[in-house]
């Protein structure tokens, strides 16, 4: 029996704005709730979000200081970096450092990669590309 990752927790500050960010712009769907606890997958992966009830916690480091990233492909860079301006998530671009800003209405769009926190402060890499991230061949696991 080989391990196997169960899911990976966020303990969120407003759940309702990680939500629409997590289900709306990057479009993980929800598979189940419990109370103020939202399972979200991409059919392979299980993602738990939740609301943190307990004692004020210490701003989040973000940016190329976070301790944690997540990284995730879409089916189109474009619509996605769109929705996820559209919701009034702020994006970076291009490069690893992901430090040029996106501009919605330039005819400029990211080719590779784009950068989005989540409402906590979570970095997220975005791509659309196959062999951006090393990683588990999913289409042959199914």
């Amino acid at each position: 029996m080989s391990t196997t990752l169960v899911h990976i927790g966020v303990r969120t500050t407003n759940i309702e704005e990680s939500i629409r960010f997590w289900r709306d712009a990057l479009g993980l769907k929800i598979s189940s709730t419990h109370g103020q606890c939202y399972d979200l997958t991409d059919g392979y992966h299980n993602f738990r979000v939740f609301q943190h009830n307990g004692p004020d916690r210490p701003k989040h480091v973000g940016g190329m200081l976070d301790y944690l990233h997540i990284g995730v492909r879409v089916p189109n860079l474009h619509e996605a970096a769109k929705r996820c301006e559209d919701l009034g998530f702020e994006i970076t671009w291009e490069g690893l450092d992901g430090t040029k800003p996106y501009e919605k209405d330039s005819n400029e769009l990211p080719s590779i990669a784009f950068k989005v926190e989540d409402p906590d402060g979570i970095v997220v890499d975005i791509t659309e590309r196959d062999d951006q991230w090393p990683g588990v061949d999913i289409e042959s696991k199914g």
